[in-house]
């Protein structure tokens, strides 16, 4: 969790702080970029104001100064006047104005500072003729009045000032010189930028270094802070509530924030001991009801055993007056004649069977749930069990014009307890006969797959809803609707029946509908592994 929050954090600074530092940065070059240029512009300014104040000063003085012509400022001079005086210490020439501008341009250059230029429309040397730019500074200066006028490329700043006419100007101003305007020239001053942009380079590497130590700074500092105040206690949560998961419910977090992470953190504490509370009355409550169930356990195993132990002896009992009533009842079907009391005699026998077949249910059902069964498995022809029980049962089916379909597949062997598994097959064709309607048919398949046997038994009586279908294995069980119009049984046929498959490791069950057929799967193992048999 902390290192994923740290990824978070990380970025959600760079993508805040990077673009505001970022767009301060460039708002302040630019604003740099602008005072140099208006720093540039001034200082043209200056210079220019300078120039135009000693010009001045050179025409009050009578359109010119007088220099000694041997002097260093007047050699390599071009168009030069003719008036010159000769003095004890040399010949003076006069410079005019414009000589004098040219003369301070010559120095300035040679110092690599500025370059002065004058310019007219009509001038009086070839050098002062005016460029494409000059050529519109002048017109402007003419036509719109401007005061001055500059731009800036790629190495300089070229700015430009209107030059008026003096008093002085008209000893050269005059003739094809002459103007109609005030403006006879103008004055261009171009200023190197290569210091300005060295200048405002090393600014922006400074602003630029100066943004990504701020930049880095912020972010270790919020990095140390959020680390301590917030992703810490955090992670200490995280590792607890791991904790606490694995069942350690004595963990304890210790957060000294004095914020909402050290309440969270108090609330986790009491969260802990409240579960940790609980958790011990629960297993005491657990430990009493465990002794509790082990107690009514043992009591339900004693009143099981007790109950087994009862039917076992009640069921051995009753056998024995169910027998001499029985014998009873055939030597007086023997010897009595009379129709009426051969009726009541029939009727006795009758009753008498059908206790005499529930108590042997009881015993049964009662043995294998107590697991007293003594098994007996050997290996036995399916197929000719199939054709017995079908023998015992065919006196019951035809009574009802029910025919039994079965065509032998041969001799099918397989290893199982063969009393056992007939008495499965005869309570589940008896049904099957039971819930026939007349002229109606049962058909008996034998397959033999694989490792087992599928003995399947359909009838076309009433269906079994699927609601009844799945209780119809339990014991007791006798609450389907089909039911209504039939003898009831004790309930125990199929629960006997799937104990004693059960025992085989086989399986037992039906598929049906309300509208019928209906279908009784018995799967038995072709054979029954040696730690099976019981």
């Amino acid at each position: 969790m902390a290192h994923s929050l740290n990824k978070k954090f990380i970025f959600g600074v760079v993508i805040i702080i990077v673009p505001i530092l970022g767009f301060i940065f460039i708002w302040i070059e630019i604003n740099l970029i602008d005072q140099a240029k208006t720093h540039t512009i001034e200082k043209a300014r200056v210079v220019t104001d300078n120039i135009i104040l000693l010009r001045q000063w050179v025409t009050d003085c009578k359109g010119g100064v007088f220099i000694r012509a041997d002097s260093k400022g007047a050699c390599n001079m071009k168009n030069k006047t003719e008036c010159r005086i000769n003095t004890e210490k040399g010949v003076l020439e006069m410079f005019t104005p414009a000589m004098v501008t040219k003369r301070l341009s010559q120095y300035s250059m040679e110092e690599k500072l500025y370059n002065f230029h004058l310019s007219s429309l009509k001038p009086i040397n070839l050098e002062n003729k005016a460029n494409d730019f000059e050529t519109m500074a002048l017109q402007l200066f003419m036509g719109k009045k401007i005061k001055e006028i500059h731009r800036f490329n790629e190495t300089s700043l070229d700015f430009m000032v209107p030059l008026y006419k003096e008093k002085g100007c008209n000893r050269c101003h005059t003739g094809k010189f002459a103007t109609n305007s005030d403006i006879i020239g103008g004055l261009r001053i171009t200023i190197p930028l290569g210091k300005t942009r060295q200048t405002l380079k090393r600014n922006a590497i400074m602003l630029a270094s100066a943004g990504v130590c701020i930049t880095i700074v912020t972010i270790g500092v919020l990095f140390f802070l959020i680390n301590k105040i917030v992703l810490k206690p955090l992670k200490e949560l995280e590792q607890k509530s791991r904790e606490i998961a694995l069942g350690n419910l004595n963990t304890r977090v210790n957060i000294n924030t004095n914020d909402e992470i050290e309440h969270l953190g108090r609330n986790f504490n009491m969260m802990a001991s409240s579960l940790a509370q609980n958790r011990d009355r629960l297993e005491d409550r657990v430990a009493k009801a465990t002794n509790e169930l082990a107690k009514a356990n043992q009591d339900l195993l004693k009143l099981d055993t007790l109950k087994s132990d009862f039917l076992t002896n009640m069921s051995h009992e009753l056998r024995t007056p169910l027998t001499a009533a029985k014998g009873g009842i055939d030597y007086l079907a023997r010897t009595l004649k009379e129709k009426n009391d051969l009726k009541y005699i029939k009727i006795v026998d009758k009753n008498l069977s059908r206790l005499t077949w529930l108590i042997n249910d009881l015993f049964d059902f009662t043995k294998l749930e107590a697991g007293k069964i003594e098994w007996e498995f050997e290996k036995e022809d399916i197929s000719q069990l199939v054709e017995e029980v079908i023998e015992i049962l065919s006196p019951i089916a035809i009574k009802k014009d029910v025919s039994i379909n079965f065509t032998n597949p041969g001799t099918i062997n397989a290893i199982i307890d063969l009393e056992r598994i007939e008495q499965v097959l005869v309570n589940i064709l008896d049904n099957a006969i039971k819930f026939s309607e007349n002229n109606t048919k049962i058909e008996i398949s034998l397959l033999k797959k694989q490792d087992s046997i599928v003995i399947s038994i359909k009838n076309y009586g009433p269906g079994i809803s699927e609601k009844h279908l799945e209780n119809i294995f339990e014991k007791f069980y006798t609450g389907e609707k089909r039911l209504k119009q039939k003898k009831k049984g004790t309930g125990l046929g199929l629960a006997i029946s799937k104990a004693i498959v059960k025992a085989h490791k086989g399986q037992i069950k039906a598929e049906s509908d309300p509208a019928g057929p209906t279908v009784f799967y018995v799967i038995l193992p072709l054979e029954i592994k040696h730690g099976d048999k019981s």
